[in-house]
């Protein structure tokens, strides 16, 4: 299997206080599927699909930087539904995304179809215009419960925190008995290196830094009976992980939240929430870094190859902040981040 981040960082890079789910995936909420394709064009571009159990699914959408694309995302602001499975790639390739998507729903002209679709800039490392059909197509085909991290489908040309960046995916559990699973799926392309938080230390700029006008779709998935109101304020907690990981939501980015459930309800009481809320933050944040780990440089459209993310530096300071937490009086606690 390959490694995520609680392999490389052990209990020194626990995030949070939530259990994850079985899988620490989007897909351990019942019934939810994911699929990648990469173009097969052969350009560092791609497609990834998240299905819910059931469509139309009932929704809500928030940004926190709105320079980005989400389709749909009036229709489920007006509605609190989506009609669709969410599909990602690239920015330009939004189009024929878009109208694949429409063919793909097997509807006819009768019933107008608004197809939710997400993007993301991949334009430094590929030409995102090469995705055709075909690609939405086999990621369609694709669809199951294990989820490919880092440069797969969409992701395959991100990057993040001047890293290889793309898709990062975790859950958490809670509930009374913990009876429901919250998971987040990112497509993860934005973040300035000196940022970014890799167990309470900054691993400085890059040597050659690009310009920080990423973006970040964030994907959030419950069987938790949460109202559409509830629903909008959970997309945006995903977004404040981004923050807790280093982003700022830079002033060309787009940070842009959608939250599903299978079946709507009355929603949960007052104060009830503030646990899936945190669910949605502590995974996020350990979805950045899961997807930080799993992706691999590629090379760039001006030739340059992207810096490989550091490993074995991880290794040594999840192991120097180890034993500091392990020596007498030292700050145990402080592994919950």
């Amino acid at each position: 299997m390959p490694e995520r981040w609680r392999d490389i960082a052990g209990a020194a890079g626990r995030i949070g206080f939530l259990e994850p789910g079985p899988r620490n995936a989007i897909t351990d909420v019942p019934g939810v599927r994911v699929g990648h394709s990469q173009a097969a064009s052969g350009e560092a571009t791609g497609v990834t699909v998240v299905e819910p159990p059931k469509l139309p699914a009932f929704a809500g959408v928030r940004s926190v930087n709105g320079t980005g694309v989400l389709t749909a995302s009036l229709e489920i602001e007006e509605w609190g539904l989506m009609d669709t499975p969410a599909y990602l790639c690239g920015t330009h390739a939004v189009g024929v995304v878009y109208d694949a998507a429409v063919h793909a729903s097997g509807r006819g002209p009768e019933r107008v179809t608004i197809p939710v679709v997400g993007e993301c800039d991949d334009g430094d490392m590929a030409d995102s215009r090469t995705v055709v059909a075909g690609d939405v197509d086999r990621a369609l085909a694709a669809l199951g419960d294990e989820v490919g991290e880092g440069t797969v489908g969409a992701g395959t040309g991100m990057s993040c925190f001047d890293f290889p960046g793309g898709i990062g995916t975790a859950s958490r559990r809670v509930g009374e008995h913990l009876e429901h699973t919250v998971g987040v799926l990112l497509l993860c392309n934005f973040g300035d290196r000196e940022y970014l938080d890799v167990l309470g230390t900054s691993l400085g700029p890059a040597a050659d830094p690009r310009e920080a006008q990423g973006s970040c779709i964030a994907i959030c998935a419950t069987d938790a009976p949460l109202s559409v109101h509830q629903l909008g304020r959970l997309a945006l907690r995903p977004l404040l992980g981004l923050a807790r990981a280093g982003s700022y939501a830079s002033d060309g980015s787009g940070e842009i939240g959608l939250a599903f459930a299978p079946a709507g309800g009355a929603g949960l009481e007052h104060g009830q929430i503030r646990r899936y809320f945190a669910a949605a933050w502590e995974a996020a944040h350990e979805a950045v870094l899961n997807c930080l780990v799993a992706a691999r440089p590629g090379r760039r459209l001006d030739g340059s190859m992207q810096d490989a993310f550091p490993i074995d530096e991880v290794r040594r300071l999840a192991a120097e902040r180890g034993a500091v937490q392990a020596r007498p009086g030292g700050a145990a606690g402080s592994a919950a981040s």
